[in-house]
């Protein structure tokens, strides 16, 4: 990154965006091939021009037309958007014709299947090196301030409350309701920032990164497998979201950050045994929970 003020790449218009612009203008064979389109986008991406006009019924000049329409050089330009918005994650990008169908209560086994490889298939990424490294941090560093947006939020909010049962100043990122500066103005090379950025990922996130890297804050990067390094990253944790299914599996990251909450908790020792009674001494005494 050249600097704390450079500013992402803009991505491209979305094909869906595209169609909607120009949907109440369209010819009617136009129109027919847009709406199957906007069925299953991600599904163009299978197809070649010739076949994509054949299943909508329309000749292969009305596609060739309706793709110059939306901005694209030819069709081909059109299916490398597609390819790369399938990368990047958008849900109605991975949705295919064959899913859209009633519920399948077979299909139990075949979910489970699915999860405990992404969990399989993320533990055998880890590096006991970085794990030690990481664990060493958790637990020594003055103050931990987590940040993730959008999926990644709850898995920061989940780490946060693993790791307040055995240490104190645990801050999760952002506050409702408040901006970032008041909080990163705080941050110190003897803190340790957790950054939670699975797909689809926004650029407030970077931000955060790079203002810790500015103050020589460590900061620890649990991420998608597809992501690839960022120098903002002290240690990066890639983690396998990948599914069969629709929608992203998070069973991976979120197995990461109860492994390492159980883990620091252990090289916490007498300390965090300690916090744990404390908390359990005070949970009775207020009352917080049903007898």
């Amino acid at each position: 990154m050249s600097g704390s003020h450079s500013q992402p790449p803009t991505r491209p218009r979305s094909l869906e965006a595209r169609i909607q612009d120009h949907l109440p203008e369209l010819p009617s064979s136009e129109r027919k091939l847009a709406e199957l389109i906007l069925d299953f986008p991600g599904e163009l991406a299978a197809y070649n021009a010739t076949e994509l006009a054949k299943l909508a019924g329309v000749s292969k000049a009305a596609a060739s037309r309706l793709f110059k329409r939306l901005g694209f050089r030819n069709f081909e330009q059109a299916r490398r958007l597609v390819r790369d918005i399938k990368q990047w994650g958008s849900p109605i990008y991975l949705h295919e014709r064959e899913q859209d169908s009633p519920p399948v209560p077979s299909e139990r086994q075949a979910f489970l299947d699915d999860h405990v490889g992404a969990l399989t298939r993320t533990f055998d990424q880890l590096a006991d090196h970085d794990i030690t490294d990481v664990l060493e941090h958790i637990v020594g560093a003055r103050r931990l301030w987590l940040v993730g947006y959008r999926n990644s939020h709850f898995m920061a909010a989940y780490a946060r409350w693993q790791f307040i049962q055995f240490r104190s100043q645990v801050h999760l990122l952002p506050f409702p309701g408040e901006t970032l500066g008041e909080h990163v103005s705080e941050f110190a090379s003897d803190d340790l920032l957790i950054a939670i950025g699975m797909r689809r990922r926004v650029p407030e996130l970077e931000r955060v990164m790079q203002a810790a890297r500015e103050r020589d804050m460590p900061v620890l990067y649990l991420t998608d497998s597809l992501a690839g390094d960022t120098p903002l990253a002290t240690w990066s944790l890639p983690c396998d979201i990948s599914s069969d299914f629709l929608f992203h599996s998070y069973v991976g990251p979120v197995g990461v950050l109860h492994y390492l909450s159980v883990q620091a908790l252990r090289l916490a020792g007498k300390a965090g045994r300690q916090r744990l009674e404390d908390i359990e001494i005070a949970h009775e005494r207020m009352h917080d929970f049903e007898p």
